[in-house]
């Protein structure tokens, strides 16, 4: 996986953008046990980013690897590690085998348990049928089991960087015959809370190891920071940066708090929408919405940072297997979630940060264009556009430039209160007509606009619109009917 020459006189490889052309995978010289796995897999097409990115990776290169959300990062370079592991064995001793610790040559580090769990199956289904020994470990959850599993020989360990450095200090495992690093979900990974535990790591390895950094999404101060820990490498972009996926189609609500959960209601048992996850930005709301939608007969599960790995396991099975028509989540669960039934994301809450949209509308069909067309035509992304997300909404707009359609509210008289109908009235009509042309038109040339400006102009139809003179109490203003003079 890598070259023995210096960094400064390998000569990158050009990404490849013909392998379609030559037979779908068969272009890519590929191990005949790693081509097995991909047709036992379901696949016969490469994706762009697979195209470009697997003969990079597969010639040892450090390499960032950019491309929507469900375009197949994942076996990109789970295929090149892989391949490579396959043709170049452990270092063996004079009539026996290699010792166990020399066994672990790949290492993937990725921001959560769910995605450990997840790439790890993906990449053991791959290599299955070979010697190649693929281990997940994780966080809350014993340690013992994970000790064992990787002191009997690993090849490829998944994991998230604490966990990793757990075994690392117990002496469970080695980074002395790493040759390849893989930095998943790395706009994630390489922030200010999991930056120092992979420099941490990669001080640890072998100066000559490869680096191999793939995101959906790359703000260019990271992917700056980035590069600066990689040799000299190459940058691989499928698809339009900073972009949603092609296959989805995508629509929102102007509504404010108060009617949300209402209007979730209403499109769950009233239009009979299956198959969804909601996204809260809070696990406090959370819990409101699952209570709301369980009074109201809907099975639904929930996903959040404070409950443990069995219960956020449990839910996820119970939503993956149809048990439960609803998945109500954090932000945790923006990334690395891969359930072929999910068709639809509903936003709640908007993201505070443009790309964890990107990832969240990401899960509705992820994967399913890479085999099933008429599945991926079907997911769709709904957003709830409170007075306070515009700011939060603008910048979704400005970056990722997605084609949105506006719904209208429809009646909630079933689901809400009167108070909360009578409060909705008196912004929404006026709101609808004068966001609609910078909620869907707005240009990423335009910088958002103040809150402040949303506000005060648009949103708060109760404000006064004149100063209470002096002497003058609060209220007096108001006009009093049945009185002498009114």
């Amino acid at each position: 996986m890598k070259s023995d020459k210096p960094a400064s006189s390998r000569s990158i490889p050009k990404p490849s953008s013909t392998v379609a052309a030559q037979g779908g995978f068969e272009g890519i010289d590929l191990h005949p046990l790693i081509r097995r796995g991909i047709d036992r897999l379901g696949y016969h097409q490469p994706t762009e980013i697979q195209s470009k990115f697997i003969p990079v990776a597969k010639s040892g290169t450090d390499a960032i690897g950019l491309a929507p959300t469900g375009t197949g990062k994942t076996l990109a370079y789970g295929i090149a590690v892989a391949d490579v592991l396959l043709r170049d064995k452990p270092v063996e001793r004079v009539r026996r085998r290699p010792e166990l610790s020399q066994r672990l040559r790949a290492i993937v580090v990725v921001p959560t348990r769910e995605l450990a769990q997840q790439v790890g199956k993906e990449i053991q289904e791959l290599v299955k049928g070979s010697l190649l020994r693929v281990v997940s470990v994780f966080g809350k959850v014993a340690l013992a089991p994970q000790r064992d599993a990787v002191q009997s020989g690993v090849d490829i360990v998944v994991g998230t960087p604490g966990r990793i450095r757990e075994l690392l200090d117990l002496g469970a495992l080695s980074l002395a015959f790493v040759k390849c690093i893989v930095v998943d979900e790395a706009d994630r990974m390489l922030d200010m809370g999991f930056l120092p535990q992979v420099e941490w790591l990669l001080e640890r390895m072998p100066p000559a190891r490869q680096k191999l950094l793939l995101s959906a999404t790359l703000p260019r101060e990271v992917e700056s920071l980035a590069a600066r820990m990689l040799r000299e490498h190459a940058r691989i972009e499928a698809g339009e940066r900073n972009a949603a996926a092609a296959h989805l189609a995508h629509s929102r609500y102007l509504v404010g708090d108060e009617l949300k959960t209402a209007l979730l209601l209403h499109l769950a048992v009233e239009e009979g929408m299956s198959a969804f996850v909601v996204y809260c930005r809070t696990r406090r709301r959370v819990g409101w919405v699952v209570g709301a939608l369980r009074r109201h007969g809907v099975e639904t599960a929930e996903f959040h940072g404070e409950r443990s790995t069995l219960q956020r396991q449990k839910s996820l099975d119970s939503f993956a297997t149809g048990k439960s028509r609803v998945l109500v989540a954090t932000d945790v669960a923006a990334r690395g979630l891969h359930i072929p039934r999910l068709k639809t994301v509903v936003n709640y809450d908007v993201p505070t940060e443009p790309q964890e949209w990107l990832h969240r509308v990401g899960r509705a069909g992820h994967g399913s264009q890479l085999t099933n067309a008429t599945e991926a035509s079907d997911a769709a992304s709904i957003t709830f556009i409170a007075p306070h997300d515009i700011e939060a909404w603008d910048r979704i707009i400005a970056l990722a430039h997605p084609t949105v359609t506006a719904r209208k509210l429809p009646m909630l008289e079933k689901f809400a209160r009167k108070v909360d109908l009578e409060k909705s009235a008196r912004y929404s009509a006026r709101a609808e007509r004068e966001a609609k042309a910078t909620l869907d038109e707005a240009k990423a040339a335009k910088p958002p606009r103040s809150a402040e400006r949303f506000a005060s102009k648009r949103w708060r139809g109760t404000k006064a619109s004149s100063k209470i003179a002096k002497g003058e109490k609060p209220g007096g203003g108001v006009k009093r009917v049945g009185r002498s003079g009114s």
